[in-house]
């Protein structure tokens, strides 16, 4: 029978020749959270900061991504729900959210990513930027990018779409916590 104490020097040592081993910071990551399971704490524990950028939480693409994943599923859903002649009349809309739901996650840049995660509902912002400037075209590329940043560069969405509570207004002053 295997003693904890040498069930916690083959630990160490595992752990040890593992990051001795691995030099990509992300491979690393793969390798002790995706395929190990070690939590951020457990990494920590071993003075593994360096990774805290690759856990979901802490990476604005992850939650840039999942932001507009969650958003393009409940619009999914409330299509879901309509008439064929709602269908036919949002069609053009439609095709602007599907669009922007595809292209978004490639296209927007750290910064751009950044601010819409401001909004409760970042889909939502782009889509009626891109639409109102576009309609329903289907070329994206170069209008996508200036979309975006005539969004980010005029910052002035937050009167038209629900903030996130922490970006909300407190007294008249907008909280800009959480934004670089």
């Amino acid at each position: 029978m295997i003693t904890q104490e040498r069930k916690d020097e083959l630990y160490d040592e595992m752990f040890g020749w593992i990051c001795e081993h691995i030099h990509d910071s992300y491979d690393l990551y793969i390798t002790l959270h995706e395929h190990f399971g070690m939590s951020m704490e457990e990494l920590h524990d071993h003075c593994i900061e360096s990774l805290d950028e690759f856990f979901p939480e802490n990476n604005t693409r992850a939650q840039f991504e999942r932001k507009i994943r969650d958003a393009f599923e409940g619009y999914k859903a409330s299509w879901m729900r309509m008439t064929s002649e709602e269908l036919i009349r949002s069609a053009g809309k439609i095709a602007a959210v599907q669009h922007m739901a595809e292209a978004l996650p490639e296209s927007a840049s750290e910064k751009d990513m950044e601010y819409l995660l401001r909004f409760k509902n970042p889909l939502e912002v782009v889509s009626d930027a891109w639409y109102s400037a576009n309609g329903p075209g289907t070329v994206i590329d170069e209008e996508l990018n200036h979309v975006l940043w005539s969004i980010t560069d005029r910052q002035d969405m937050e009167s038209v779409y629900e903030l996130e509570e922490q970006y909300c207004q407190e007294d008249g002053v907008l909280s800009m916590e959480g934004f670089a």
